[in-house]
């Protein structure tokens, strides 16, 4: 008898409608009709010949035509026997650092070599995404990255604004001085492009739209939509927004994000274990996708990084993000701009300036 094994790095993850295979090794997912996913279930515990007698000769060739496409795409592949030796992923998730990502609204009247940022990035933080809501100069962008030189830091983004001056061979002579950006969003540009510095390893991405604030944050599209297993494991157990995520807003008040409401103190006069004791600091980080309005019955929901700050209903902290679009019911994306639904909300957080 013949056996499909699915790799272990290969996970089903089930929606409403329809269901996603991530291959959470080469960071890739495809979209899956259930009864798809249904069939490929029933092929973790039995022999093709036992599926195909289950489900009926007469579905014989769509089961082949699964197994075949696994195959093709390289997540699977055919043996005598269930290989005992493929051992079930370990989903588990923790880090050793109680912050493990920073959100900045550079402002240059805060001092980012303060005690509050020092306390900071001694905690060996991974990620960094530094927003400039207004235009700088390149030596003020040099100046804040030699702050985090002497850190652990392996990724930092750059969100500002697009310069006709600045072209690709400036960034890339930025990105070879500072090998940790890793990322730029030029906001406000001609065009929507995507191109590729430093040997085509940082994407310089384009954006037509104007950031300006914090209210652009928290849109859901599937150019976000990533597939490993970082985010894979930790949306298993915690919020894949907030869960150990710490901001500082533009005027230097500590926030979750900066889109969210509550602040926990200033940076020029709280310390960061004042924010960490703060059980308020950490009440959304274990709202799971699994737990949210329609997020819970979405394909979507492992390789989806939730928003938390705009929700369809204010009052409900397990609401779904108010700036998604998708129906997991229908399968379709609608704009959510325009949804009747919506625009209660969209009022309440003063989303309308940037909808216009």
């Amino acid at each position: 008898m013949e056996y499909l094994n699915l790799y272990a790095n290969c996970q089903l993850v089930k929606g409403a409608n329809m269901s996603l295979l991530c291959d959470l090794q080469l960071r890739k997912f495809y979209h899956l009709p259930n009864d798809t996913a249904e069939v490929l279930t029933f092929l973790q515990q039995g022999s093709i010949d036992e599926c195909i007698a289950h489900y009926g000769e007469d579905n014989r060739e769509a089961i082949t035509g699964y197994i075949d496409y696994v195959i093709s795409k390289e997540l699977g592949f055919i043996d005598n026997r269930l290989l005992t030796e493929l051992i079930p992923l370990d989903l588990s998730w923790d880090r050793y650092s109680d912050i493990t990502n920073v959100i900045i609204e550079y402002n240059n009247g805060i001092d980012y070599t303060g005690n509050f940022f020092r306390e900071l990035f001694d905690l060996h933080i991974q990620g960094l995404e530094i927003r400039y809501y207004q235009p700088a100069t390149l030596d003020n962008i040099r100046a804040l990255l030699e702050v985090f030189n002497g850190t652990t830091l392996k990724y930092i983004k750059l969100v500002l604004p697009y310069d006709e001056a600045v072209t690709l061979p400036v960034w890339d002579r930025l990105v070879k001085q500072y090998p940790r950006v890793k990322s730029l969003l030029l906001h406000t540009a001609p065009v929507n492009k995507v191109e590729k510095v430093f040997d085509g390893s940082v994407s310089v991405a384009c954006f037509s739209s104007s950031i300006n604030s914090c209210l652009a944050c928290g849109e859901i599209r599937t150019g976000y939509f990533t597939a490993n297993m970082e985010l894979f494991t930790e949306s298993q157990h915690h919020n894949t927004c907030l869960n150990r995520k710490l901001s500082v807003d533009q005027h230097g008040y500590i926030r979750n994000c900066p889109s969210m409401r509550e602040n926990f103190g200033h940076v020029g006069d709280t310390s960061l274990q004042e924010v960490l004791d703060n059980p308020a600091f950490h009440q959304y980080a274990n709202i799971r996708k699994d737990e949210i309005a329609v997020c819970k019955d979405c394909e979507f929901r492992h390789v989806c990084t939730d928003c938390r700050a705009y929700i369809e209903n204010p009052q409900d902290r397990y609401s779904k993000p108010l700036k998604c679009g998708y129906n997991p019911y229908t399968n379709t994306w609608d704009d959510w701009t325009e949804h009747p639904l919506k625009q209660t909300a969209i009022a309440a957080y003063g989303l309308e300036e940037i909808i216009k």
